[in-house]
């Protein structure tokens, strides 16, 4: 055997033990959360007690270190926050922690962070089929002043696949109330 062929066997095996002990800690980590669900899950039961997990979501952290720095004065330390939460909130892709982002924008007197924080807390809800999500992005809207949108993200609620009688009623009364208010002409669905 040549002294390159053992090398490469060598590297070989070696990339092995890596790929070993990697997938080794992976198993480990997961049978350790594994536990620690099946000791919860153990501990409600000896109780009696029927317990749902709540479970953080990903922007919620760093928009409690938001209000802390805001409600101490730090605006350096609330904008890095804000941003942290900007990020994991999209990287969730979903309407709510867009929404809670676009609400702490609002909170920090970012009107511009905030409205586009509530156009993609809207789209997550259109694609999500979210009438709550739409709903709120509308209220955003509103409460921007941006009754335009308001208007338009209430079309987009009535447009939603599924939507009962109820939810219909809801967006009628929401564009007359809207309507009547900015004096703007748009045909009622």
């Amino acid at each position: 055997m040549t002294a390159r062929k053992i090398w490469i066997v060598l590297a070989g095996a070696l990339w092995l033990c890596l790929l070993g002990v990697i997938a080794s800690v992976a198993v480990e980590r997961l049978r350790i959360d594994h536990h620690r669900t099946a000791s919860h899950v153990d501990e409600a039961a000896s109780v009696g007690a029927h317990v749902a997990v709540r479970t953080e979501s990903p922007w919620e952290a760093p928009m409690r270190v938001v209000n802390e720095a805001l409600a101490r004065g730090d605006r350096t330390l609330a904008e890095w926050a804000w941003r942290d939460a900007w990020g994991l909130a999209l990287g969730a892709r979903r309407w709510e922690g867009m929404a809670a982002v676009g609400a702490l924008a609002l909170r920090m007197g970012e009107a511009p962070r905030a409205r586009e924080a509530f156009l993609a807390a809207l789209f997550h809800a259109r694609a999500q089929r979210s009438f709550a999500g739409v709903l709120k992005a509308e209220e955003a809207f509103e409460t921007l002043g941006d009754r335009m949108v308001a208007v338009q993200c209430l079309q987009v609620a009535d447009d939603l696949p599924g939507i009962g009688d109820e939810e219909r009623r809801i967006v009628r009364e929401r564009l007359n109330r809207l309507v009547a208010r900015a004096g703007i002409s748009w045909k009622a669905p």
